[in-house]
């Protein structure tokens, strides 16, 4: 994100790992079949086949899996900063959206059990005159999302103040 002239980063994240934790659990057990399948045909045939393709391809299945998440984790930026929020994703294609923080007027904190345990949550901005869903502002997986809340907040608050004295 190019920020403009007076404007200040005020936070810059990208989601947690542990956000990505079911992603790494499903394809970690799903790389594994392969293996689990040679096991048991070596348990129940006399001469089965080479092992070599079955763990070659769990292996193949593994680097994917962590790879991919790696590179999903780290291809999606959310960035704060005194007047906007941004929302950066994608490698090979890339979506964008942006929106001024003066426009937010909900923020909305959702932590189901499983990532309260993990000490994560989404962040939902409503933004002003939004109302499709290609216009969605959601930081997804974020670590302690209420500090985020707290943090434009307290730039809102003091965008208002400077405003109502004449200072913006």
């Amino acid at each position: 994100m190019d920020v403009l002239q007076g404007e200040t980063v005020i936070w810059k994240g990208h989601p947690s790992w542990k956000a990505l934790l079911v992603y790494y659990v499903k394809w970690t057990l799903v790389s594994l079949i392969p293996a689990v399948i040679w096991l048991l045909l070596d348990s129940v045939m006399d001469s089965p086949p080479g092992s070599t393709i079955f763990f070659g391809l769990t292996l193949l299945g593994l680097v994917f899996t962590y790879l991919g998440g790696y590179v999903l984790m780290k291809t999606t930026r959310y960035t704060i900063t005194d007047r906007r929020i941004h929302i950066r994703t994608g490698l090979l294609s890339r979506r964008e959206h942006s929106t001024q923080l003066t426009r937010v007027q909900n923020v909305n904190v959702t932590q189901p059990l499983f990532q309260r345990l993990l000490g994560i949550g989404d962040v939902d901005w409503d933004t002003a005159g939004t109302e499709e869903a290609s216009s969605e502002f959601r930081f997804r997986g974020i670590e302690d999302p209420s500090s985020i809340v707290r943090i434009v907040d307290e730039r809102l608050h003091v965008a208002q103040h400077d405003q109502s004295h004449g200072l913006a």
